[in-house]
């Protein structure tokens, strides 16, 4: 007997646990890159610490950085507030409009046609509390089995 196949659908979790998968995720890839320190830091400081302390302080390249770093904000900024006019614009002219809309439920005979069955068998799978469905190698449904529901 085989085992029922495990069906992932993370759209059916609970926040919690959504909560706690990215805390976990985070928490790990945190680990790792920690545990790689050392040896990034002693790269580091082998091939650029000694170029660094003579562009940067010998040469006076600091005073060039910071002009870059300068241009830097203020692209930052320009970009960031383009940002913020658009956000705030969009906020304006679509405020209190909702365009969002719930679909209708697809009817027995649509369903039927798409998975060549008849609309009536929809309407029967339908009324029952829990039932078992078989498929075929291709997808398609080859049986539909009504579980008996005990109650305690």
């Amino acid at each position: 007997m085989k085992s029922p196949l495990i069906i992932d659908r993370p759209d059916l979790q609970v926040w919690q646990q959504k909560a706690m998968f990215g805390a976990l995720t985070a928490l790990f890839w945190a680990v790792w890159v920690f545990l790689w320190m050392p040896l990034i830091t002693l790269l580091a400081w082998l091939f650029f610490g000694q170029r660094f302390q003579f562009h940067m302080l010998e040469l006076d390249g600091y005073k060039t950085f910071m002009g870059l770093l300068a241009v830097y904000c203020l692209v930052i900024g320009i970009m960031g507030g383009g940002l913020l006019l658009w956000a705030t614009y969009n906020h304006l002219r679509f405020q209190g409009i909702d365009r969002r809309r719930e679909m209708d439920a697809p009817s027995a005979s649509a369903m039927g046609e798409h998975i060549n069955h008849p609309g009536t068998a929809i309407d029967t799978w339908r009324s029952y509390a829990i039932v078992t469905v078989h498929h075929d190698d291709h997808g398609g449904i080859t049986q539909v089995e009504p579980a008996a529901v005990v109650r305690a």
